[in-house]
């Protein structure tokens, strides 16, 4: 299986106007989303090419907004700035707003190239507390994230070029609220949505009804292990399961994506254990009120922040020590938190009996197993 990084050697020469747009480019334009290149955009109307972010790079100016966790982050922005598919790229409308009270955690970017093409990017949860904690606010209300990626939308969705909405994990449940939510008068402008392993939208808090329009022109792309992508899974027809070279969790990232033949690498279906996790979750969000989960994620952060921490690293580099306010602050969270954190058990162990009821039971139609076949 190969990589991201053989995809950008083998294509990099080609504009994506001479070839069209592949579905392995708005990975590469995703992965682009999680550089802090706010250095480069001193004026809301400065516009460059991302090749002009190497300067950046030698200077060792350019911030990652994810855990790396060992992966070539920076060595990919650079051979993707070095080549022509995506070094020519103009961008413009950089926008990164990072506040802790209320949580807003929002950041996106528009490519252009000297055609027609305009790739409106949204960035994924970065490490900071509130990205996180408007993670979880999707399942109980409408966040600031989602209304500013609106916004975005209903700002640079031009009509007379095709426009793409391109987002991963908290980045692509914005792309998708803002194609449902979009005027009218720009959908049609709208070439296509791709979702990458990002959530959907919590039914019980929005109107589903745009999910109709949005259907005919989005594509949801998910690793074989997916959490994030499947709380509030679109239901969407063209959906797609890649191969990662990463194990579990760690197949959320982008970068662990597998090309084949310079396509992505399809996968079958979903891991066991990850549909495992995913319907014992949903089973416990379809058990739990709004105003629990409300309760809930309030509490969690607030514990978070007890010990002063503003984000996962901080969190980290707390080592033990850091945790024992956390743990403290827990223990007087709200009695409804303490119970609804109870439950989650529970439905994890009912969804353990269900798994093992139905490989006993399939094919079989009163549970009986089936006699073997006599031997030819």
């Amino acid at each position: 299986m190969d990589t991201l990084f053989d995809y950008l050697q083998w294509m990099g020469d080609f504009p994506i106007a001479a070839t069209g747009l592949r579905e392995a480019d708005t990975l590469v334009l995703g992965l682009l989303s999680y550089f802090d290149l706010a250095p480069m955009f001193r004026d809301e109307d400065d516009t460059h090419t991302l090749r002009e972010c190497l300067d950046l790079l030698e200077a060792d100016q350019v911030k990652v907004m994810v855990n790396t966790k060992g992966q070539d982050y920076l060595g990919f922005l650079r051979l993707a700035a070095e080549s022509e598919r995506f070094g020519r790229l103009r961008m413009s409308h950089y926008i990164d707003v990072l506040l802790n009270d209320p949580p807003v955690q929002f950041a996106a970017v528009r490519f252009q190239d000297d055609t027609d093409l305009s790739f409106l990017v949204y960035r994924g949860t970065d490490q900071s507390l509130a990205g996180w904690e408007e993670d979880f606010m999707i399942s109980f209300t409408r966040t600031r994230a989602q209304t500013q990626a609106q916004a975005y939308a209903n700002a640079y969705v031009e009509n007379g070029k095709r426009n793409y909405l391109i987002g991963h994990s908290k980045g692509g449940n914005e792309a998708l609220f803002a194609a449902v939510n979009l005027r009218d008068s720009k959908w049609d402008a709208v070439e296509h949505v791709y979702i990458l392993d990002g959530p959907g939208l919590c039914p019980e808090v929005l109107d589903m009804s745009g999910m109709i329009r949005v259907n005919a022109k989005a594509t949801q792309i998910v690793p074989t292990f997916s959490i994030v992508g499947k709380l509030f899974a679109a239901k969407l027809d063209d959906t797609r399961i890649v191969q990662s070279s990463a194990s579990g969790f760690q197949q959320h990232s982008l970068i662990t994506w597998g090309i084949d033949h310079g396509k992505l690498a399809a996968a079958e279906e979903n891991d066991p254990t990850s549909r495992w996790l995913n319907a014992a979750v949903d089973s416990w969000i379809g058990n739990v009120e709004q105003a629990d989960r409300a309760t809930l994620v309030n509490d969690l952060f607030e514990s978070l922040a007890a010990g002063g921490a503003d984000s996962l690293d901080d969190l980290a580099a707390g080592g033990l020590g850091g945790l024992e306010p956390v743990l403290k602050r827990m223990k007087s969270s709200s009695e409804t938190t303490r119970k609804v954190l109870g439950e989650l058990p529970k439905y994890a162990v009912k969804q353990t009996i269900e798994n093992l009821r139905s490989k006993f039971t399939a094919g079989e139609p009163d549970g009986k197993p089936e006699p073997a076949a006599a031997a030819e």
